[in-house]
C-alpha cells in the first residue's frame, strides 16, 4: 500500500470555523502594531479596543434607542455600524465624563456623553437619529449630551 495524493487538510468542522477568518488575523497584527512602540498613546486610539459593533452590542439596562438603532442598522445593512469610545476627551465634562461615537463605513456619524457607557451611546443614537432624519425614528429628542459636529477640546487653559 502507500499513501494516494496530497495528506488530507486539517479544517476544523464548519460549526468551530469562524465566518470572518480575516478578523482575527487583524486583532493579532493591530496590537503587535500597536504593543512593540508607544502603546500608552494608542490604547485609547486602538480604542477600537473600545469599539461594539451595534449587531452584537447588549446594553446594561434598556434603552429604546439602543434597539431601535439596531433595527435601524440591520434593515439598511450597515453591517459595520459601531460604538466607539471617544477618545480624545472632546465632549466630556465631570459630570458626564463617557463619550462615544457612531462609527459607520470608518467614519464617526454623531457623538454622544453620558454618566455610563449606555448613556452615551443614547445620546450619540439620538444625534445620529437627528441627522439622518430616520423615517420612523423622530421620536428620539435631542439633549444637550447629543453631539451632530465633533465635540471640541475644552481644555481649562482656552477658557477666557
Amino acid at each position: 500500500g502507500g499513501l494516494a495524493g496530497p495528506p488530507p487538510q486539517q479544517l476544523p468542522p464548519p460549526s468551530k470555523r469562524s465566518r470572518t477568518p480575516t478578523d482575527s488575523n487583524n486583532n493579532k497584527n493591530n496590537n503587535n502594531k500597536h504593543n512593540s512602540n508607544n502603546a500608552t498613546t494608542m490604547e485609547l486610539e486602538e480604542g477600537e479596543r473600545l469599539a461594539y459593533p451595534v449587531k452584537k452590542y447588549r446594553p446594561d439596562s434598556y434603552y429604546r434607542s439602543i434597539e431601535a438603532f439596531s433595527r435601524y442598522t440591520k434593515s439598511h445593512r450597515m453591517l459595520d455600524a459601531a460604538y466607539v469610545r471617544y477618545a480624545s476627551g472632546g465632549g466630556s465634562t465631570p459630570e458626564k465624563p463617557i463619550v462615544f461615537g457612531i462609527k459607520i463605513a470608518g467614519t464617526f456619524l454623531s457623538w454622544g456623553r453620558g454618566k455610563t457607557r449606555d448613556a452615551a451611546i443614547d445620546a450619540a443614537i439620538r444625534a445620529a437619529f437627528a441627522l439622518v432624519a430616520a423615517h420612523g425614528y423622530d421620536d428620539f429628542a435631542l439633549t444637550e449630551d447629543c453631539f451632530t459636529e465633533e465635540p471640541p477640546l475644552v481644555s481649562s487653559s482656552s477658557m477666557s
